[in-house]
């Protein structure tokens, strides 16, 4: 399914641009993943570019999973899929309270007596809690179902808490992030990006992940290739003092040191 045709099928359904649709369908076009993982899946509209890109490649499946505890609906997930005629390539998984726990199931089950877990998915696409109790912990149980070669998506880098309720909003309509009330959360843990301390600490830091992107200060791409030179670089498509002004911003992290 061409591009054209699944941002015009989509258009008006939260949560993703046509423009970040376009940047999410040519990089699976480019890889042809075989198997992909999306952690976080509202109405599917991440999925719809996801899986029209395999169609067109002609190969590949998707799995993507959210919590039990909550439903997007008008549409869900699986009647957009429906509606493109996708529904072959993708399977919509809500069996558990978190997608953690999802991936502590499929690392048991690809885990031989020794301790060694065979990696399975070629992308996962990260786009959730924005928490960092979970995504913390998210982050690395993916490095570990992720072949060699690999990447990782992680979507709304900057994202805060402090700037979801400043527009009247609770998360998730009940003023909760996963089990804990945002009412409990300290100060710098509303207002301090949690995402990006996920990238910053524990995917920019982890020995498996060597060539790391940013892009437009919003998205982190990571490439699992051990045992390769560490690598970053600063992806922008917006104008040039954007650009600097962003880039002096995230230079002042410690993980800029390392590179």
């Amino acid at each position: 399914m061409q591009y054209e045709a699944v941002a015009a099928a989509v258009e008006g359904i939260p949560h993703m641009s046509p423009a970040e649709g376009r940047i999410i369908y040519d990089h699976v076009r480019h890889t042809r993943p075989e198997n992909v993982l999306e952690l976080g899946v509202a109405h599917g509209v991440g999925a719809a570019y996801i899986a029209a890109a395999l169609d067109e490649n002609g190969q590949g499946s998707l799995t993507t999973v959210d919590s039990s505890a909550f439903l997007y609906e008008e549409p869900t997930a699986e009647e957009l899929m429906e509606r493109l005629g996708l529904s072959r390539l993708v399977r919509v998984d809500r069996s558990s309270s978190t997608y953690t726990w999802f991936l502590k199931e499929r690392i048991e089950e690809r885990s031989d007596a020794d301790g060694n877990c065979e990696p399975v998915y070629d992308f996962c696409y990260l786009d959730g809690a924005k928490d960092w109790t979970i995504d913390g912990l998210a982050v690395i149980l993916i490095e570990k179902l992720l072949r060699p070669d690999g990447w990782l998506l992680m979507d709304d880098l900057d994202w805060t808490f402090s700037s979801w309720e400043g527009k009247g909003k609770s998360w998730e309509g009940n003023g909760k992030v996963g089990a804990r009330e945002t009412n409990a959360m300290s100060e710098a843990e509303r207002n301090d990006p949690h995402l990006r301390a996920v990238f910053d600490l524990i995917v920019a830091q982890h020995p498996s992940f060597t060539e790391l992107r940013i892009q437009d200060g919003w998205w982190g791409w990571a490439r699992k290739a051990p045992g390769e030179p560490r690598r970053l670089s600063l992806d922008t498509s917006r104008s040039l003092r954007a650009m600097v002004v962003s880039g002096m911003r995230y230079g002042k992290r410690r993980v800029l040191a390392r590179f």
